[in-house]
């Protein structure tokens, strides 16, 4: 089956998708007193920290820790869809062996899932800025296209790790380490403008900072983003996106060999 078949294939069955978020999101709150508020109490415990820690190092960066919860609640979608996505073939290996549905629905509606979460406390984050007087301007108009950008590379990369892990288990540990790596390679707690002239070079390699980019123009800094981010970002969603589905789609007629 081609590629462009198993899209169709997919898109045919986006009801599925949508069911398995949802009882995704159902199953984690199960029981839980709190609720949609653990999504925002990890977010908010994290800025709190951080802003005592780094807010003086950082003192120069207006609403600090707005700044960083931006970047906090972007990083955590990203991770957490990538992680879910790896394991979501393998808890759902019963389901394929007895159901005959396409495989990407799994790691997509872990995606899915995050993504929920992720505009939702999104909607609390703005609600909460405005009453704290920092409203969003014109440019509050790049948030779109940095949510959609940033999803189509999460859901990119979900699909070719889901993949690959279904036959190199170490794939999962080895992105976890990565993620470590990644999460203080990419200007979440600092600015970029701490950063060495050389360092800053190695930043514009890293995809996830012009998301950031995108986002903090529209929630945070009220500026115009960096030149370029406008179009690198929509660019490397969409390059993602399309090798990660090429890639999950080849290897997905050897899966019923090692689920």
């Amino acid at each position: 089956m081609s590629a462009v078949q198993s899209l169709v294939r997919v898109v045919r069955y986006r009801e599925c998708v949508g069911l398995l978020a949802a009882r995704s999101l159902r199953v984690r709150y199960r029981r839980s007193i709190i609720g949609f508020g653990w999504t925002l109490l990890y977010p908010l415990l994290a800025m709190t920290v951080l802003s005592v820690v780094f807010s003086r190092v950082f003192a120069a960066v207006s609403h600090y820790p707005l700044y960083v919860i931006v970047g906090i609640l972007a990083w955590g979608f990203f991770s957490l869809s990538c992680v879910q996505a790896m394991d979501s073939l393998l808890t759902g290996a019963t389901v394929l062996k007895k159901v005959h549905v396409p495989s990407a629905v799994f790691p997509l509606a872990a995606v899915g899932a995050n993504f929920t979460n992720y505009v939702l406390a999104l909607l609390v984050l703005i609600t909460a800025s405005a009453l704290l007087g920092v409203l969003p301007g014109v440019h509050v108009l790049w948030l779109l296209t940095g949510i959609v950008s940033m999803a189509a590379f999460t859901s990119g990369t979900a699909l070719a790790l889901a993949a690959l892990n279904v036959f190199f288990h170490d794939v999962r540990y080895g992105f976890e380490a990565l993620l470590l790596v990644w999460f203080y390679a990419t200007p979440i707690v600092y600015p970029p403008a701490a950063l060495p002239p050389a360092a800053l070079s190695l930043l514009r390699l890293n995809p996830f900072h012009w998301f950031l980019e995108l986002l903090r123009a529209a929630l945070w800094s009220g500026e115009a983003p960096a030149p370029g981010a406008s179009v690198l970002a929509p660019v490397l969603g969409i390059l993602v996106l399309a090798g990660g589905w090429l890639l999950f789609s080849r290897l997905e007629r050897r899966f019923y060999l090692y689920l």
